[in-house]
């Protein structure tokens, strides 16, 4: 054992010595170097722990180098270092790839919702438009209807007005009933649905009471009682008839008016 301990402790030295010699490249140092190697080969060939005897060896050589296990584990740990550093470079890289990924599908996502809120406004614009085109043209088919109306009632109250004043003419026979004729006559230009017209038609004011306006049209409708007007002509019944519906159109008007 005791052998073993100083043949290692040599190997060592020897190495040191060696690795002294190669150590800064000085080519006769170098070859000095080598020949103490080749000397020794033959020995170091021929004895019985020959693997134990090359570890001994390079370890004298690596003592050579200042803290060479402090070296070692920095050499060492700069690869451990390098491969973190590569590996997390990959992750790194990787997640700058899923984030892209992912900002460009989220991108994407936005891009379809402002193009379908896009498409939504429209529709509801051009909705908008149509309802509103629809409301005009209905708006102005009324009002079409209304001036048509209008004109109508406009030519058969001028016909009434003619009529009632030829039927004025033709039964003038008493004096009461030719008073409250010429009043119901008259009134042919009137519009029975407008209150000043209505009271003008009962030959009254504005400012009478409800109770007035009905006895004069009590009055005025006794003349166009159906028992009176039986034996007119066809012309002259029809007349009658007209006048009798413009003054109950008349006492409508105020009864609504003033109730």
């Amino acid at each position: 054992m005791t052998e073993l301990l100083f043949g290692a402790a040599g190997l060592i030295f020897l190495g040191y010595i060696v690795g002294k010699l190669f150590k800064k490249f000085n080519p006769f140092l170098m070859v000095f170097g080598a020949i103490i190697i080749l000397s020794f080969y033959p020995v170091f060939m021929q004895m019985e722990y020959r693997d134990l005897a090359t570890v001994c060896f390079v370890v004298g050589i690596i003592l050579n180098f200042e803290q060479p296990v402090t070296k070692f584990k920095y050499w060492i740990s700069d690869l451990f270092g390098t491969l973190s550093f590569r590996r997390a470079r990959a992750g790194y890289v990787a997640d700058i790839e899923q984030q892209k990924e992912q900002a460009e599908a989220e991108l994407y996502r936005q891009k379809q919702e402002v193009e379908e809120e896009l498409r939504r406004q429209k529709q509801q614009a051009e909705q908008d438009i149509e309802r509103q085109r629809r409301e005009a043209e209905e708006a102005i088919r009324r009002e079409a209807e209304n001036l048509k109306r209008e004109q109508e009632r406009t030519r058969s109250n001028r016909k009434n007005s003619q009529s009632n004043q030829d039927y004025s003419r033709q039964e003038n026979t008493q004096d009461g009933q030719n008073q409250s004729h010429s009043n119901g006559a008259d009134s042919g230009h009137l519009n029975p649905q407008y209150f000043p017209d209505a009271c003008e038609i009962l030959g009254k004011g504005q400012g009478c009471s409800l109770k007035e306006y009905k006895i004069a049209y009590m009055q005025l409708i006794k003349l166009y009682h159906p028992d009176k007007i039986a034996s007119l002509s066809g012309t002259r019944k029809a007349q009658a008839e007209n006048e009798a519906k413009l003054i109950n159109a008349a006492w409508d008007t105020i009864k609504k008016k003033l109730r």
